[in-house]
């Protein structure tokens, strides 16, 4: 069974930005050469592979420069977790050097009630994913659900269905709460 970390964007217009973040928690920080070639990846999709799920600080210098700044213009507003590896301002200014930027750094311990996408987005990510396995299960379709290629298409699919026009209001409020 692998661990991962599904880090999607979304903008303040309510929209969930075009790729997302996939990080899959192997033996090493790297996925070997017969891995990286019998990987399909769906356009939506930027993944890496850690020691742990977890975003450190390359990954989130991936993230950033991967899925945040082909997404975004010279002036926008970005809020980022209080963790060192996402708060580190230098890092962020090495992707984004030119740009007319505010950050809006989240205090400790505040992020499941005030981020947004912890808000909303996350919980119908995880509900469409239950759904999905539910489906998977109860029809017995044959399929590896640990293989790294599940994942990666599953939550593609889910980023999929979340980015359609039915789910704007869902991120939209999750402006609204936060």
């Amino acid at each position: 069974m692998h661990s991962y970390t599904v880090q999607p964007a979304t903008s303040a217009d309510s929209r969930l930005l075009d790729k997302f973040f996939l990080i899959l928690q192997e033996k090493e920080n790297e996925f070997g050469k017969r891995v990286q070639k019998d990987l399909v990846l769906p356009p939506n999709v930027v993944v890496r592979a850690s020691k742990s799920e977890k975003s450190g600080a390359e990954k989130h210098h991936a993230f950033l420069n991967e899925v945040r700044r082909p997404l975004v213009g010279k002036k926008f507003l970005l809020f980022l977790d209080s963790w060192k590896t996402q708060a580190d301002l230098t890092k962020f200014r090495v992707v984004f050097p030119n740009q007319d930027s505010q950050l809006l750094i989240f205090p400790e311990g505040s992020t499941g009630y005030i981020q947004p996408q912890d808000l909303s987005l996350f919980r119908s990510w995880r509900f469409i994913h239950e759904k999905i396995e539910h489906y998977i299960h109860i029809n017995r379709t044959e399929m590896t659900i640990s293989d790294r290629q599940y994942f990666i298409n599953v939550h593609s699919v889910i980023h999929n269905q979340l980015s359609t026009a039915q789910f704007k209001n869902l991120i939209k409020n999750e402006f609204i709460q936060a």
